[in-house]
């Protein structure tokens, strides 16, 4: 086995990794029992992808420092991992925090049985600072690190699991949906109530563009809102909470982001630059560390 990936489950593999690695590569997924308890995947893998720097990402970089040649880090999220949470986060995600217990107490099991070898090298790619910043703690330390900063991906291309249209039509407001239970720790009824709110602020329809960990029923008998499957570039307001996607090349300058206290903030809003192809800039790099 050439590669293995660590991923949280198969949907993160579709949303991410899929689009980078192609061939000879297996998977371990931190949120699937069936991936979790079979044969250690680490002692046969030469390179080990991580996407994140979860607590179980974590767990997993410790075992590979131990079994193989390379790690490749890569960043998948935009904004930093929460480092407090609200006790009702533990709550709501009670299903995903055991299932993550429980990966990171196999592969700390697996690293006394490891074998000791070289230093591993160790490949960390980045498109803000603050992601090199977190990982720089935990590869403190080893010889062989290099840290590579790349251009953002295409927030319209990376990490989606069908490439949506982009409509040049004119409409009233796009909201970039997010699984906000999941993300904020709040149950399916005040999440609902943060999107009434939302759309007691904004006179007229509201289109949206649904997260795909969210559910699809969402915005069922919330007549205000339409669920499309294309980004509207031309919405004359956007709003959001923390998605990537909000940072697309919309030409709306009035923008309602949700603060983490519930409020919803009207704020002038300026484009980033989206010229940058963060997927092709990795291929080119594993190339070149002839990975």
């Amino acid at each position: 086995m050439k590669y293995l990936s660590v991923n949280i489950n198969p949907l993160e593999k579709k949303r991410f990794t899929e689009d980078i690695l192609e061939h000879d590569c297996e998977f371990y997924f931190h949120e699937e029992f069936k991936s979790v308890f079979t044969r250690c995947k680490f002692k046969q893998a030469k390179t080990v992808f991580i996407w994140g720097r979860r607590p179980p990402d974590i767990s997993a970089f410790k075992l590979a420092v131990k079994t193989v040649e390379n790690i490749v880090i890569m960043q998948h999220a935009k904004n930093p991992r929460r480092e407090v949470v609200p006790i009702s986060y533990f709550f709501t995600n009670f299903k995903k925090v055991c299932k993550w217990l429980v990966s990171m107490g196999r592969l700390k099991v697996g690293r006394p049985m490891a074998r000791k070898g070289d230093s591993p090298r160790i490949l960390v790619f980045y498109f803000t600072d603050a992601y090199r910043d977190e990982w720089q703690s935990h590869t403190h330390g080893l010889q062989d690190v290099s840290f590579i900063k790349c251009e953002p991906p295409r927030v319209n291309k990376y990490g989606v699991v069908i490439e949506p249209d982009i409509s040049l039509e004119s409409v009233n407001c796009f909201y970039v949906d997010e699984p906000l239970t999941t993300t904020l720790g709040i149950s399916e009824a005040e999440e609902r109530q943060l999107i009434l709110s939302l759309a007691r602020k904004i006179e007229g329809p509201i289109l949206v563009k649904l997260h795909p960990r969210s559910c699809v029923s969402k915005f069922n008998g919330l007549s205000q809102f339409q669920v499309v499957d294309a980004i509207y570039q031309h919405a004359r307001i956007i709003a959001g909470y923390n998605s990537a996607l909000l940072d697309f090349n919309f030409s709306a300058k009035l923008m309602f982001k949700l603060q983490s206290s519930g409020e919803w903030l009207e704020e002038p809003r300026v484009n980033t630059n989206q010229n940058g192809d963060y997927v092709t800039q990795i291929k080119e790099h594993l190339n070149d560390y002839d990975l």
